[in-house]
């Protein structure tokens, strides 16, 4: 972790006399934020025993990080459990209190409650229900949080940023030779970008891409959401939900991109004919235990499929951008290809949606 503050440093914000066991953990994301484990030898009043000090990206405001622990706070005074506790930073006599601590390059971390889980990439309809639930208690909290303002309605910002992508698509295609002198992450991201074009020509091309970004999406009710909600990021025990970690992401947007950014990470049931319906027949039973806490309009219902299909061409092209054309460096090449290749799988399902889907391309 060449640049940030040695772990016991930052540790010390929070337990200044108390002995500690860190270690690494590795991180869900791709972003290289460093992730340890804190074991402290002994706590008085203190419990759960077990923490997780995680950085923020090296550009956060404390400010900013603050406000994502607020949301926090305010979906845990909710009675959403799942939500972890963020430990507040020893301070001095006098000081305000916090629950975000800096090293001396100004980088913000944070102590986070651990808890037990592991994520479920293909979940049983029990877990999918007790995921939407968990999620629709959160998305009440975090409007309720919002103040008495209520939801204004607009057409979702998650969309703007989706067709921003498919524009860049559509103008720099799939095509494009690549360079001869190749690391062996770019070689295989290459590969993969020749498939994704194949698949496109299959499904239309610049037709099918056309069409989706020439999409009006409705106005909806806006609030803050997860907006980084996946199947990573959602912990197990069992049939229950755990924790739903990673709130970095936090920002105003339709809950619908929440439900399509989670549905779109699992893989649908075996029963269910994944390339030939939508997100919300695949995972309808969910989505109903959802609507019973939080009702989803139908312009809401239809936003799921138009954004998981939108995202899923805009979030090829980001990768393709960004290993191809920036060389971007990430820790760990393997996930970004488990990445792209979880994407090209849903490429195809993609394309069933143009005729006749929920997602509203005819």
């Amino acid at each position: 972790m060449v640049g940030f503050t040695t772990p016991p440093a930052i540790v010390r914000r929070w337990f200044p006399t108390t002995r500690c066991r860190i270690s690494p953990l590795p991180s869900a994301g791709l972003s290289g934020s460093p992730v340890w484990l804190v074991e402290p030898d002994e706590l008085l009043d203190v419990a759960p025993r077990r923490f997780v000090l995680k950085g923020f990206a090296e550009t956060w405001p404390q400010e900013r990080a603050e406000a994502i622990h607020r949301l926090m706070a305010a979906a845990r005074r909710a009675g959403v459990g799942a939500v972890p506790a963020n430990l507040e930073v020893t301070a001095a006599v006098g000081a305000a209190p916090t629950t975000i601590a800096t090293d001396g390059d100004g980088r913000c971390f944070e102590m986070t409650q651990w808890h037990p889980g592991q994520p479920v990439a293909a979940p049983s309809p029990r877990q999918a229900t007790t995921a939407l639930e968990t999620l629709a208690r959160i998305h009440v909290a975090l409007r309720e949080a919002g103040g008495d303002e209520g939801p204004r309605h607009a057409p979702p910002p998650a969309w703007a940023r989706r067709a921003e992508a498919l524009r860049g698509v559509i103008d720099r295609g799939w095509d494009e030779p690549t360079r001869r002198s190749l690391s062996p992450l770019q070689a295989a991201v290459a590969e993969r970008r020749r498939a994704a074009a194949a698949i496109l020509r299959d499904q239309g091309g610049l037709s099918y891409l056309s069409r989706l970004a020439a999409v009006v999406p409705p106005a909806v009710p806006l609030q803050t959401v997860l907006r980084d909600v996946w199947q990573a990021h959602l912990l197990f025990v069992g049939e229950e939900v755990t924790a739903v970690i990673d709130w970095h992401a936090a920002g105003i947007d339709t809950p619908a991109t929440d439900l399509a950014r989670l549905l779109g990470s699992w893989e649908g049931p075996r029963s269910a004919s994944v390339g030939a319906v939508s997100l919300s027949v695949v995972w309808g039973e969910a989505l109903e235990a959802y609507r019973a806490i939080r009702p989803l309009s139908r312009e809401e219902l239809a936003l799921i499929d138009l954004l998981h299909l939108a995202g899923v061409v805009g979030g090829l092209h980001h990768w393709f951008r960004w290993v191809l054309d920036e060389n971007r460096h990430f820790p760990d090449p393997c996930a970004v290809l488990e990445r792209v290749d979880a994407l090209l799988k849903n490429l195809a399902f993609s394309g069933e949606k143009t005729d006749g889907g929920s997602g509203g391309l005819h």
